[in-house]
């Protein structure tokens, strides 16, 4: 990491405070987390938490996550998964109507 405004990004990592649920017609995320930085308290929404984690997999930081999950969050949230991030397992075809390879 040569670019020294990066360095500076990189090392004032947010820690989590707390989270909250948010039941408000108003809202726009179901979940909310509060965090803080060296300078700022800022809060980050539930999609970019799920954002961040489907990145992580695209990258191979993380293993793919089972369809089923991704179908629950989808219900939950009302968040959709690219397939590149999942794999088929047992409970998908139950969960979405997917239909096993065969």
């Amino acid at each position: 990491m040569e670019n020294i405004e990066h360095k500076e990004i990189f090392f004032n990592r947010a820690e989590a405070l707390a989270a909250e649920n948010i039941s408000c017609e108003n809202c726009f995320e179901a979940v909310v987390f509060l965090l803080k930085d060296k300078d700022h308290e800022f809060s980050m929404g539930l999609a970019t938490v799920l954002q961040c984690l489907e990145f992580a997999i695209r990258n191979g930081a993380l293993p793919k996550l089972p369809m089923s999950w991704c179908a629950d969050v989808a219900d939950a949230y009302d968040i959709e998964f690219d397939c590149d991030v999942s794999y088929y397992d047992e409970r998908a075809d139950k969960t979405i109507g997917f239909d096993p390879p065969k």
